[in-house]
């Protein structure tokens, strides 16, 4: 042990060296090391633990650690081929027997019954706190997915077989006649669920299955002559739950069309206001407690958490901790869309065995019953888990058919495969730029009108918005109405990035972007407001109810004085639940202009025209989900700025697969 210490010792000291520790990291190995003197393996345990927070992962992997040192730490590109044999050949000679060992004799770890700052369960190292979100978020999910026995012993037979066949009037498309109606197996699964995952790629009809188990819910009540449930909405953010109320109104309305017997009782009992997770759990300004907790759940039956793939275990533990017990919760989401920003890929691991169905027998058999529909063989397992009897996959989307470019390339994507023709084959839709720099015509043609090297296509780029201004309306009382009408057509075009530095990061594109809108005569760039400048909250402003991610555009507003004359001042315009919010710009402190986004921040959103940029050298973080989220935030046309389309067939097989042991916690999953 005397020699690896050694060793352990030097990695730490390298890795401080070279900066690729934060100081966060380091402070940890240093307050890890007063307790630890001799134990230098420990201290780089530890400074590895807390580094792979900085990646997204929940823990430290020891086994994978040992078995492949780079690919476990994300390192890659931004090390030399020197660098990376160095730290593969010290990091391969550690066994996994000799880290469990080292960790076993540690003071500071224990196996999660203690107080220590570290836990080992099994090959996976933690931070206490991380293992704790973990184990809370288990164990509420542990305790729904036991409570489907009680909720399926109150469906008698073929109870929701009317029912469903109220909700779905509509016949089904002709490509979809010969596969199962997988909505309404949702809505039937979730109806004995106090748990349900209900996954789906873009325009599978998430919003609108989730309305339609609203529905049937609330006209269970009825016919059991029990009160309406008390129903919430959700999402991470501002943008995705403004999205989601759009989307929740416009699936209202179309089911009310429909004149269902028994619809016009409940569709005032189908919420269409989402709150952010941070307004739902009351999260006071300043500090980390919650106006909700276990202490004092939520007043609720049913939550509804659209873009869960969004959620990181701190706040999933928080929100699932605030639910009484009786109620039950519904995600929605991507599960191959990227994870959250911070630690943890939740939908992704829940959703492991969603491709494959893993359907028992009984399970089938009781859909069968309960909506006619039979779920195919092939998704039918003996052995299947408890968890995956209530995880539902959409599998047809109504946004990209079969012949669509946009849905084949998301496709491929996902698979880890890229044929280079389709870009070529659907013109309308697809669109690679290889040769183009941002200081081009073509860029600067791109950016302003929408139009790219295809002759087939026609988009309004951000001219489309910007030329909105020069209508505004005089009128106070028509001024909302003129914002929102901007705000719609802003989100119609959008340019994303793979990192926010560097080139082609957001920084460098949003300079570029306002040069070439300036050198257009559609902005007027003189100062740090202007007319037209659009911006990103970057911290959640709860004076002003604004939250991360919020986007609103600074635009001309007549104000009427008091001495009754009108003068046109700078204000920007939100979108928010209640209408058009109007803010002065002096008391926004954490804005950025936000022609280019992350696609990170991107996620939540809708773009006719999307437009990725990326760099040419590989820097290492484009990755499988990034890509298939970039691609996927386009309804009509996705635009590739690449120079070195040849990195485009690496990055599709490098997936991102985030470390954490949620799945083993949960009963009975493997």
């Amino acid at each position: 042990m005397g020699r690896l210490s050694v060793q352990a010792e030097h990695i730490l000291e390298q890795w401080q060296n070279h900066g690729w520790l934060r100081p966060l990291d380091q402070a940890f190995a240093s307050f890890i090391a007063r307790y630890e003197p001799a134990q230098p393996l420990v201290w780089l345990a530890a400074a590895l633990c807390s580094y792979q927070l900085k990646q997204g992962h929940v823990c430290l992997d020891l086994a994978k650690l040992q078995a492949e040192p780079l690919l476990t730490l994300g390192l890659g590109a931004e090390l030399t081929a020197s660098q990376q044999a160095d730290v593969q050949q010290q990091l391969a000679a550690v066994s996994l027997a000799q880290w469990q060992h080292a960790l076993r004799q540690s003071a500071v770890v224990d196996s999660g019954a203690g107080h220590n700052p570290l836990v080992l369960s099994g090959s996976r190292l933690y931070l206490r706190r991380y293992w704790q979100y973990e184990q809370d978020i288990a164990s509420q999910i542990n305790q729904r997915l036991n409570q489907s026995d009680n909720l399926s012993a109150q469906l008698p037979d073929s109870v929701l077989l009317p029912l469903i066949a109220r909700l779905f009037q509509q016949s089904k498309p002709a490509e979809q006649q010969l596969e199962p109606d997988w909505q309404q197996l949702a809505c039937a699964l979730a109806c004995r669920s106090a748990f349900t995952v209900i996954t789906g790629g873009p325009g599978t009809g998430k919003t609108t299955t989730v309305v339609r188990l609203l529905a049937l819910l609330q006209l269970l009540q009825l016919r059991q002559q029990a009160p309406l449930l008390e129903i919430r909405l959700a999402a991470p953010t501002g943008k995705a739950a403004a999205r989601l109320k759009d989307s929740i109104s416009g699936a209202i309305s179309r089911l009310a069309a429909l004149k269902i017997d028994g619809f016009s009782q409940i569709e005032l009992a189908i919420p269409v206001n989402v709150s952010t997770i941070h307004r739902l759990l009351g999260v006071r300004p300043g500090s980390k407690n919650l106006r909700f907790n276990r202490y004092q759940p939520l007043p609720l039956d049913i939550l509804v958490l659209d873009e869960a793939s969004m959620v990181d275990v701190e706040m999933m533990a928080s929100l699932l901790q605030a639910l009484p017990q009786s109620a039950r919760i519904i995600l929605l989401g991507d599960k191959d869309q990227l994870s959250s920003v911070e630690a943890g890929a939740l939908l992704a691991e829940l959703c492991k065995k969603a491709v494959a169905g893993d359907y028992l027998p009984a399970t089938a058999s009781w859909l069968a019953k309960q909506t006619g529909q039979q779920i195919p063989a092939t998704l039918i397992s003996d052995k299947g888990s408890l968890l995956s009897q209530h995880i539902v996959m959409l599998r047809h989307s109504h946004r990209f058919g079969q012949n669509s470019g946009i849905g084949r390339l998301a496709a491929m994507v996902n698979q880890g495969q890229l044929d280079p023709s389709v870009w070529y084959q659907h013109p309308a839709e697809l669109c690679l730029l290889q040769e183009f720099s941002t200081a081009s015509a073509g860029f600067a043609q791109l950016i302003v009108s929408g139009a790219d090297n295809s002759t087939n296509t026609k988009s309004d780029g951000y001219q489309h918005y910007l030329a909105m201004l020069r209508i505004a309306p005089a009128e106070p009382e028509l001024q909302d109405g003129w914002a929102r009408q901007i705000l719609h057509a802003h989100s119609c075009f959008q340019v994303l990035a793979v990192t926010r530095k560097g080139e082609l990061g957001v920084e460098q594109l949003n300079q570029r972007i306002q040069h070439c809108l300036a050198k257009a005569g559609l902005i007027v760039p003189q100062h740090q407001w202007y007319a037209g400048r659009p911006v990103m909250v970057t911290r959640n402003d709860y004076q002003l109810g604004l939250m991360n991610g919020d986007i609103g555009i600074c635009l001309p507003k007549s104000v009427v004085q008091s001495d009754g004359s009108v003068s046109v001042v700078l204000r920007v315009a939100f979108a928010v639940a209640e209408g058009i919010k109007w803010v002065i710009p002096a008391r926004l402190n954490a804005v950025e202009t936000v022609y280019a986004m992350t696609v990170h921040k991107s996620q939540g959103s809708e773009f006719r025209h999307t437009v990725l940029a990326v760099p040419a050298h590989d820097n290492g973080l484009l990755n499988r989900e990034l890509l298939y989220t970039a691609i996927t935030r386009a309804s009509a046309r996705f635009s590739l700025l690449c120079a070195e389309p040849s990195l485009l067939g690496r990055v599709v097989q490098r997936q991102t697969l985030r470390a954490g042991g949620l799945s083993l916690a949960l009963a009975d999953d493997s």
